[in-house]
Parts: C-alpha cells; structure tokens; sequence
C-alpha cells in the first residue's frame, strides 16, 4: 500500500513539473509572488521543471520495475515450474 501511495505521489509530481502544463499553471498562480516568478523567469522555471519532471518518471519506472520483480515471484496464479521426470 505504501510502495502505491509513494508510486502515485510521484506522478502526481511528474504530472504538475511537466513543462508543457506551464501554460495551463500560469493563469492560476496570477496574483501571486509565484506566479509572478514563473512570468518573469519562464526558460529558468522551464528548464528547472523540465529536471523535476525527468527524475519523477524516472523515480516511477524505477518504483513500477521493483515492483513488477516482486510480484511476479509471488504471483498468486503461477504455475510452480516441474523438473523434467516428475
């Protein structure tokens, strides 16, 4: 349960420092001293979101790999495998 809530927490982090939703973060940080920020300093958010982003998907795949090594020697449907002669 936990190894999903830090899975999801990630892609949520992956999901808001993807660079391309900047245009849909800017209206709603407008007024604000962040917003103001990312206005003035767009390449540097961009570029600074861009590494977040980056590390969040690798962070996911790296979380989604253990966890697909786990569950398939504990797989509840597998076949244990036979030697050859039984």
């Amino acid at each position: 349960m936990k190894e999903n809530a830090i899975k999801f927490g990630w892609g949520d982090l992956a999901l808001f420092a993807c660079p391309c939703h900047i245009v849909l973060i800017l209206p709603l940080l407008a007024g604000t001293t962040l917003g103001a920020y990312f206005a003035a300093h767009q390449t540097t958010v961009c570029l600074i979101l861009g590494i977040i982003f980056v590390i969040s998907i690798l962070m996911i795949f790296k979380k989604a790999n253990k966890q697909g090594k786990n569950d398939a020697a504990h797989d509840c449907c597998s076949v244990p495998g036979r030697k050859r002669g039984e």
